[in-house]
């Protein structure tokens, strides 16, 4: 059986994240992302997004 290499990454939507999820991606990971608002802008094709706001202890 192959392996999978999944990863989650928090703050996805932009910046480091978001950089970070698409350079994984690239690299054959099955990557989900969480972000405040994932719907707020377009996100990687390809990456599972999760609603999460850490500030919120209802999300977490």
């Amino acid at each position: 059986m192959a392996e999978s290499r999944v990863v989650l990454i928090t703050g996805a939507s932009s910046g480091f994240g978001r950089e970070t999820a698409r350079i994984l991606l690239g690299r054959g990971f099955k990557v989900y992302g969480t972000s405040r608002n994932p719907s707020a802008r377009p996100q990687e094709p390809g990456v599972g997004m999760i609603a999460l706001d850490v500030d919120s202890d209802n999300s977490v």
